[in-house]
């Protein structure tokens, strides 16, 4: 019997990374700052991201949220602060895919609420960092009043093709 030999791992988790943390007011049509992403390996790696989980909790005195918007996955750093309501024309240029949450999927209880979206892949060619921002479409604003300690997060499963 012939073992096939595989470089490296095909499938790979890229860990909790939170999109809006604490006391980061995000409000209706405003982005979250854009956080990055370290692809595996020493090299530059393409591949395909499968499957995305989102968390929204609160650590305060609010409510947990359930929100709705984009998370949208670029190429290159777009430099996005929390509360910026436009990105410039060369950042549209780096992103690579826009994965859409909806209010109405979301599975929550009074600790948090969880989201999986496994049918909105996005395709990546070979980098070693992706970087991602969130866009709210919510009318709701993240962290709006005193006490609100609400976090948005996200993990993701990736395929690793090159």
């Amino acid at each position: 019997m012939t073992m096939l030999s595989q470089p490296f791992e095909v499938i790979h988790e890229i860990g909790v990374t939170e999109l809006v943390g604490k006391d980061e007011q995000v409000d209706q049509n405003d982005y979250s700052g854009s956080v990055s992403i370290d692809l595996p390996g020493a090299q530059p790696v393409s591949g395909e991201i499968l499957a995305f989980t989102f968390f929204s909790t609160e650590e305060g005195s609010g409510a947990v949220q359930e929100p709705s918007g984009k998370l949208l996955i670029f190429d290159a750093d777009p430099a996005v602060a929390s509360g910026d309501t436009a990105l410039a024309l060369a950042e549209h240029l780096t992103i690579l895919g826009i994965v859409e949450v909806s209010a109405s999927d979301w599975h929550s209880d009074a600790n948090g609420a969880t989201q999986y979206i496994y049918n909105q892949p996005v395709a990546f060619h070979a980098l070693k960092t992706l970087y991602a921002a969130w866009f709210h479409e919510d009318a709701t604003s993240l962290n709006s009043a005193a006490g609100d300690d609400e976090k948005l997060r996200f993990n993701a499963w990736l395929r690793r093709d090159s």
